[in-house]
């Protein structure tokens, strides 16, 4: 494969393929198809109180440095595989990161108590970058942030399928495999409702 062009139309398992018989430009080519669905993926799942002290980006490409370097364990099963393979490791990254501020937050009031003294500031972390979703766009980081304040009060199953299919932009029949939903038409029906919930919960805080 010498047109590096032809890359870029290779079909997501064939490009796994490639990259796993030790095609750096094919292991790219998975790190820029991807790297817009996993940062999605991580502003879906990082929670509002991690994200104050992490930025998203930052998982993310850790997360995807770590898929890369660990791409010959994966088993090519479909892209469904892929996503759900990719969500894990982002999940075990954000459990890292929110264990490490649990840990830092307990330490440094431990100091503070033995020093008697702080002025209980916090300090400027900039706002992650906006990830433009499939269909969860909105019009700036505030919006975004009520979006997945949203996100995490609705039901694991519902999240999980807004997460797969506006997030991650995966097919129907992926995300029906994904959930055990009986036919691609029932994960849309389920989708629908999973999308009015949350659209209730945004009317609730002003977003429309």
């Amino acid at each position: 494969m010498d047109d590096g062009g032809n890359w870029k139309e290779m079909p997501t398992i064939d490009l796994v393929r490639e990259a796993q018989g030790g095609q750096s430009e094919a292991r790219d080519e998975l790190f820029q198809r991807y790297s817009d669905r996993v940062l999605g993926i991580v502003r879906a799942r990082i929670g509002p109180k991690l994200r104050r002290n992490v930025e998203s980006g930052d998982i993310a490409q850790e997360a995807l440095i770590e898929a890369l370097q660990s791409l010959d364990r994966f088993e090519t099963r479909g892209e469904s595989s892929l996503i759900r393979w990719l969500a894990t490791i982002v999940q075990n990254r954000i459990s890292a990161r929110a264990k490490y501020f649990g840990a830092e937050r307990r330490s440094s009031a431990r100091e503070i108590a033995l020093d008697g003294h702080g002025d209980g500031g916090e300090s400027s972390i900039d706002p992650p970058a906006r990830v433009n979703t499939p269909s969860l766009e909105v019009r700036n980081a505030e919006e975004q942030g009520m979006v997945e304040e949203c996100l995490h009060e609705l039901p694991e199953n519902y999240r999980e399928l807004i997460l797969l299919r506006d997030y991650a932009g995966s097919a129907w029949e992926e995300v029906a495999e994904s959930i055990g939903a009986a036919s691609p038409d029932a994960a849309r029906m389920m989708h629908t409702r999973a999308r009015t919930q949350l659209g209730k919960l945004l009317q609730s805080r002003g977003v429309r």
